[in-house]
This record gives structure tokens, C-alpha cells and sequence, in this order.
């Protein structure tokens, strides 16, 4: 949205406004394990912010807040908390501007993702500076020796049985192999649920109280057809046994597996308003899905099914308009 189409806030909401922003940035650097969760929703605020007042409004009061944070760490000398929370910041100016430009769910995504890990390749890069070993490295040998730690606390332990303790070991020695191999992707899916958590309640947010959504709802979202070429492919580097390439595959066909996941909650949120499926059992199947492996595979099926059986029929529309 133009400047010329948002809201300017009132005097007595900006003080409200900077409040917020200032906290959710400082907050977590206080007591990470309490309120490290709220750094997910600085990109919200971001976009937020800059859709709903235009981006000279909220520039200002974006900027206002971060100076404020910038001294309270500087005095604290936790500077370190402050850069992390800077870099989701620019994932809201990439959604706006990509929004702005009326780029499509997908690709505004995939510019948002990009932003965010490459702000914080930045950011971890530069905490590096002066350590002998890389964050990334640090990251995978405090998991190996939480992993260490736990062997021998259940080895120690006189209250587990012997069968369960060679299940637990197996399960532990698995995970040390497996974990450093598929880290990439549990870091990019971090970076994909921020985006996409973002972006779906962003542009309900906005819809709701300005009436103009940067998008078309959420149920309507569809990834291009062509992205499934990309899938085969890393799943033909999984078979190569070459060291890298094999990693490369794994690594993306769980990221790729994440975002058909998305797709497919969208295909299920078509079909419950069309359904009118009351709001009680819409908040069971989300629960379900969050906690029940079985829910993610079916969102997984349902999302790479929908590019040879359109569920939505959304192809038909389309041909149907240009025509």
C-alpha cells in the first residue's frame, strides 16, 4: 500500500506504538529463556508498522524505537542482543516493498527468507569476529555434548530398565550422526516459519483493520507449478553418493517439505470456510496438526498433490478470467 492509502496514527497511539517495539527488542535480552520467543514478532511489527502507516510514519517510529534500544544495550553491554534483534527488522521493508510491487505470496517469500538469512549470516559473522571457532561450529558442538551429557546421565541412572537404555542410546548416538547433517535445515526453518508466520497473520492483521490485504488471503496462496522440478532434483542428489551433494539433497527436500507443508494449510483453510467448519473443530485440527506427525505428512501430500489435482480448482479461475 501507497502512503497515500494508510493510516496516521493519533499522538496518543505513537508513545503506545514505540512502547511495544521497544520492549519486544530489549525484552529478550534481559531473560532470553522467557522472552527470547518475542523476537519472532519483530518482522511482524516491521511489516506491520510500515504497511499500516506508510513508510515514512513508520520509519520514524521504527527507528525511534531501535535508538532507544541501541543506548539501553549499549549501557548494559549487551550489544549482541541488539544486532540479533535488528536483523529481522528488514523482513518487514522487503514484504512491503515486495507488496508494493504486487509480487506474488511466493515470491515476496522467497525475497523475505533470503533477507533474513543473509541479515543473519551477517549478524552471526560478526559475533565471530575475535573467536577462535564460527557460531555455526559453537552451535554443533554444545548439541554434541548436550547429546554427551545425556548418555551419561541415563547411563548413571539406576531407574531405567536395560532395554530401554540401548533404545535411548541408539536414539541419541543416531542423533549425534544426524543432527550436523541436517542442521542447514533446521536453521532455514526457522527463517521459513518466521516468514510464513509473518506474512499469513500480516496480512490478515492489515486486512482487518484497513480493509486492503497486501495479498489475497491465505487460502488462495498457490507456489508455482515448475518448484516441484526442484524437489525431484534434490531428492536425485539424495542417491548420489558423493559427501556434499548428498547433504545438499537432504537439507533440501526437508526445506522444500516445509513449504508444501504451508501450501497444504492453505488447500485446509479453503475447505473449512467453504465448509463452514465451526471455529471450535478449525482450532482441534490446528492443535492436531502442531502436535501429531500424522498432520504434517497429510499437509505435505495435500500440498504437492495440488499441482496435478488443483484441489482449489484456482487454475480454472485463472483461465477462465483471461479468458
Amino acid at each position: 500500500m501507497t502512503d497515500s492509502e494508510v493510516h496516521k496514527p493519533e499522538m496518543s497511539s505513537i508513545i503506545s506504538i514505540i512502547l511495544l517495539v521497544f520492549l519486544t527488542l530489549v525484552l529478550p535480552g534481559f531473560q532470553w529463556s522467557l522472552f527470547g520467543w518475542l523476537h519472532i514478532l519483530l518482522p511482524l511489527l516491521s511489516f506491520y508498522l510500515l504497511s499500516r502507516y506508510g513508510l515514512h510514519t513508520g520509519n520514524r517510529l521504527l527507528l525511534t524505537a531501535v535508538g532507544l534500544a541501541f543506548v539501553l544495550f549499549l549501557l548494559l553491554q549487551r550489544i549482541d542482543f541488539f544486532f540479533l534483534a535488528l536483523s529481522l527488522l528488514p523482513v518487514g521493508y522487503v514484504l512491503v516493498h515486495a507488496a508494493n510491487n504486487h509480487e506474488s505470496p511466493a515470491l515476496s517469500g522467497m525475497k523475505a527468507a533470503l533477507t533474513l538469512t543473509g541479515c543473519s549470516f551477517v549478524v552471526f559473522a560478526g559475533l565471530s569476529i575475535g573467536s577462535e571457532v564460527s557460531f555455526y561450529s559453537q552451535l554443533l558442538t554444545s548439541l554434541d555434548e548436550g547429546i554427551s551429557e545425556a548418555l551419561e546421565y541415563y547411563r548413571a541412572s539406576g531407574s531405567i530398565t536395560g532395554d530401554t537404555l540401548v533404545l535411548l542410546e541408539n536414539t541419541l548416538l543416531q542423533m549425534r550422526v544426524i543432527v550436523p547433517i541436517i542442521m542447514p535445515a533446521i536453521l532455514g526453518s526457522f527463517v521459513l516459519l518466521i516468514t510464513w508466520f509473518t506474512m499469513v497473520i500480516g496480512n490478515r492483521l492489515i486486512f482487518k483493520i484497513s480493509g486492503l490485504a497486501p495479498w489475497e488471503q491465505y487460502r488462495y496462496w498457490q507456489l508455482p507449478e515448475k518448484l516441484i522440478w526442484i524437489v525431484i532434483s534434490m531428492g536425485a542428489f539424495t542417491l548420489i553418493p558423493l559427501h556434499p551433494v548428498r547433504e545438499i539433497g537432504i537439507n533440501g527436500l526437508i526445506l522444500l517439505s516445509l513449504v508444501y507443508c504451508f501450501q497444504g494449510m492453505a488447500i485446509a483453510v479453503f475447505f473449512m470456510d467453504k465448509w463452514n467448519i465451526p471455529i471450535l473443530f478449525r482450532a482441534f485440527f490446528y492443535v492436531m496438526i502442531i502436535f501429531q506427525s500424522f498432520g504434517t505428512v497429510l499437509l505435505l501430500f495435500l500440498g504437492i498433490a495440488d499441482i496435478w489435482f488443483d484441489f482449489r480448482k484456482l487454475r480454472l479461475v485463472a483461465e477462465d478470467t483471461i479468458d
